[in-house]
């Protein structure tokens, strides 16, 4: 059986890789792999969580600041994580709540560069 893959892998820009990259480690994150077309040029990067992937880039043309991801948590419950980002010094701009609907928990984290990472889970019954 063939294990599934994501099929879709947003990219969010940045200023800094290096200061992105230790900011979204705190998240769990792990670095991929990073492409440079030669010494001095913008970073583009490949980092994932339990096996969401997203792009960072520091290329001004690839797309704008302030982009909006929505992650499901497949390893734990939103108020878990929530914890955990708070343990491992990560300001979370909107503690975990029912914003989507009363079936979902979800809060909301910005990156250094004001993306919105939206963090999901199915509430308890």
């Amino acid at each position: 059986m063939q294990s599934a893959r994501q099929s879709v892998v947003p990219a969010l820009r940045v200023k800094s890789y290096e200061d992105s990259r230790r900011f979204y480690e705190r998240l769990g994150f792990a670095e991929d792999w990073t492409h440079l077309f030669g010494p001095g040029f913008p970073v583009f990067a490949s980092i994932s969580r339990h096996g969401q992937t997203i792009f960072l880039t520091e290329h001004t043309g690839d797309c704008a600041f302030g982009g909006l991801v929505h992650f499901y948590l497949p390893d734990m419950d939103v108020d878990a994580y929530y914890a955990a980002c708070l343990a491992a010094g990560v300001e979370v701009d909107q503690a975990p709540g029912n914003n989507l609907g009363e079936e979902m928990r979800d809060m909301v984290i910005l990156d250094p560069d004001g993306n919105r990472l939206v963090f999901i889970t199915h509430a308890p019954d």
